[in-house]
């Protein structure tokens, strides 16, 4: 995930439920019930904290939403895609405290849609959403 990907994610979490406005599933109507919680695997976890320094590092979780135009965010793969539109989630990113703040590491990648560590961006997005993806 870029941090223009990132900041498009926030953007549609700004318009609507930050501002208490219901998301809009992909039929254009309000979600009765948002999401319940985002499931993130250990190595994702791992892999993002072995990126941090080890005494000042951590995890930076960002709310957003998805919707039509930042979808592309999503593994292609992902068989209920459409079903995440008016869904708010999280992206991670591997982070160090700093004198300045807390800063996002490797941000500087520009177009790069991979979602695999070799991105050059730590920020991470993709998690196992529920609802749609719920546990019986």
């Amino acid at each position: 995930m870029t941090k223009e990907q990132l900041e498009a994610f926030r953007l549609a979490y700004g318009k609507s439920v930050k501002k208490c406005i219901k998301g809009k599933n992909k039929n254009g109507k309000d979600i009765a019930e948002q999401s319940d919680w985002v499931f993130f695997d250990r190595k994702l976890i791992q892999d993002l904290l072995d990126m941090c320094d080890p005494k000042s590092g951590g995890l930076k979780l960002y709310f957003g939403q998805y919707d039509k135009e930042n979808l592309d965010i999503l593994p292609i793969d992902r068989k209920d895609r459409d079903d995440y539109i008016g869904r708010i989630s999280i992206a991670i990113a591997a982070a160090n405290k700093t004198e300045s703040g807390i800063i996002d590491l490797g941000t500087e990648s520009k177009n790069s849609t991979d979602l695999n560590l070799n991105s050059g961006s730590s920020i991470r997005n993709g998690g196992d959403l529920c609802p749609p993806r719920c546990n019986p």
